[in-house]
């Protein structure tokens, strides 16, 4: 963990060097942006979104923070910030468009129904999870994930490229899919089918 993101605990952000003051913000910035992006898709509001957690962040820092559990501590913030702007501004959540949520397999979404932010942010939520999920697998996991989802190659063209048989692929992508299934019934109560 950055030094700068530590800084954000001292709750007096004002008494910092100019040059240390933006440097914590371009480490805040790098850090919670992906996240608040990846829930709204929409630039100009992903800033403002920023911009809020940051004062709040400052404002509520509460100096004893574990440094382990600091930067969990600084996207519940930035999550619950993006969810309570998604609140304030109603109209503009209606008018997403069925496109724009893009969740497969995770949470059942039906075309042209209203959907509360909750569950979108749940479902998003369980994404950054499968994410999380993959990079704790074994390498060779991680790379048959990638190499059928991302590059979208055949069983045939990802063992030419491993230099492994069709069937070891099959049975490393069936293992790596039922690792997942195991960890998202276990921690968010899916059921296995």
């Amino acid at each position: 963990m950055s030094k700068s993101i530590l800084l954000l605990l001292t709750g007096d952000i004002r008494s910092l060097d100019p040059l240390l003051q933006e440097q914590v913000y371009k480490e805040f910035y790098r850090l919670v942006y992906p996240l608040i992006m990846y829930i709204m898709k929409d630039p100009p509001a992903v800033e403002d979104i920023i911009h809020e957690a940051f004062v709040l962040i400052i404002r509520k820092s509460p100096h004893q923070v574990d440094e382990d559990r600091l930067i969990s501590w600084i996207r519940a913030i930035a999550r619950n910030t993006t969810i309570s702007y998604l609140r304030k501004h109603k109209k503009k959540r209606d008018e997403l468009l069925s496109e724009d949520i893009y969740i497969e397999n995770a949470v059942p979404l039906m075309c042209n129904l209203a959907v509360s932010t909750e569950a979108l942010v749940e479902a998003k939520l369980m994404e950054e999870a499968i994410v999380h999920y993959i990079h704790q697998m074994k390498p060779i996991y991680r790379q048959v994930i990638y190499l059928r989802w991302i590059e979208r190659l055949s069983y045939k063209e990802m063992a030419q490229k491993l230099g492994v048989s069709e069937e070891k692929i099959r049975q490393t992508l069936h293992r790596s899919r039922e690792s997942i299934k195991r960890k998202l019934a276990r921690d968010w109560k899916v059921s296995e089918s």
